[in-house]
């Protein structure tokens, strides 16, 4: 056996020798080159998703335009009256910083436009707002989210519906409801259907543009159909009030060239449209016509009637 160095002997020597080897270690825990565990930003995001919480399903509720920027929605969980719902909404085409300087802020309304939420305002997460809401029990079922953006002179809102059909139908120009339509032949455009609750009557007009400003005239003696899908599949057909000057209700002319794009019902004296009476009524309807002799189809929307 080789005998130690006469220095190792020497008590100072070995309290430093030892006090070396600690610090030491003790570098080696920090470092965290060799040890298998996360360090630095790595620990800090496991932390992070171990402690975020589990929304559950993802629904894309759609897009929505609010003073020409487009927000996509999507609602995390469910939606229960006395619970906390969450969103996330992306900008489309906005990046992240964009996005985290909007004031844009999100609530919860039930069918007939009651508030049932106070507004939030969203936390950037990723490259998304983050919104917590809760609806308040006992107030009425949420069926809708709305967005509201302000700031530089603006202050609009929209909104989505939480079914997840992706888009709701406006009130048009004429209060009534807004949908499109397609032909078999490609003819595209939009129809305002309005629904009076007092008596029942029903005003279409057809026109090439949403907001019914571009007319898509057919000729006077032509009929429109509508199919209440909720009463039945019940029919009716809408025609012309006239041939002379075909006017609105507000007495507007809609004749031009023997051709026109305002249709009514009831328009014969025997029709009864005492069924279609009341605040309370609402059916999915389709609308169906022709144009330049191909088949038109309106997609599903919900009629409800422009109250009094």
């Amino acid at each position: 056996m080789r005998k130690q160095s006469a220095w190792l002997r020497e008590p100072g020597v070995v309290v430093f020798t030892l006090l070396i080897c600690v610090v030491g270690l003790i570098g080696c825990e920090k470092s965290g080159t060799d040890h298998g565990h996360p360090h630095g930003d790595a620990a800090t995001k496991d932390k992070e998703t171990a402690a975020a919480p589990s929304h559950g399903k993802e629904t894309e509720l759609g897009n929505v335009t609010i003073a020409s920027r487009e927000f996509h929605v999507v609602l995390l969980g469910d939606v229960v009256p006395g619970k906390e719902s969450a969103f996330e909404v992306q900008g489309v085409g906005d990046t992240a910083a964009e996005l985290s300087k909007l004031n844009l802020y999100l609530w919860l309304e039930e069918e007939g436009g009651t508030q049932l939420s106070a507004p939030a305002k969203g936390d950037l997460e990723g490259t998304g707002l983050h919104f917590h809401v809760t609806p308040r029990a006992g107030k009425g079922d949420p069926s809708r989210v709305v967005l509201r953006l302000r700031g530089d002179g603006v202050d609009e809102r929209g909104g989505l519906p939480l079914s997840g059909h992706g888009h709701e139908h406006h009130d048009g120009p004429h209060d009534g409801m807004v949908a499109s339509f397609v032909g078999k032949s490609g003819t595209k455009g939009f129809v305002e259907l309005k629904l009076h609750d007092d008596k029942g009557d029903l005003e279409l007009w057809i026109a090439k543009d949403e907001k019914i400003t571009d007319p898509l005239d057919l000729p006077v003696d032509a009929a429109i159909e509508v199919e209440f899908i909720d009463v039945a599949g019940r029919r009716v057909s809408l025609r012309a009030r006239n041939r002379t000057e075909n006017e609105d209700e507000d007495g507007n002319p809609n004749l031009r060239s023997g051709r026109t794009n305002y249709f009514i019902y009831p328009s014969k004296t025997d029709e009864d449209a005492s069924w279609l009476q009341g605040k309370e009524f609402s059916s999915i309807v389709v609308v169906r016509f022709t144009f330049g002799g191909a088949a038109v189809e309106s997609e599903e929307f919900v009629l409800k009637p422009h109250v009094h």
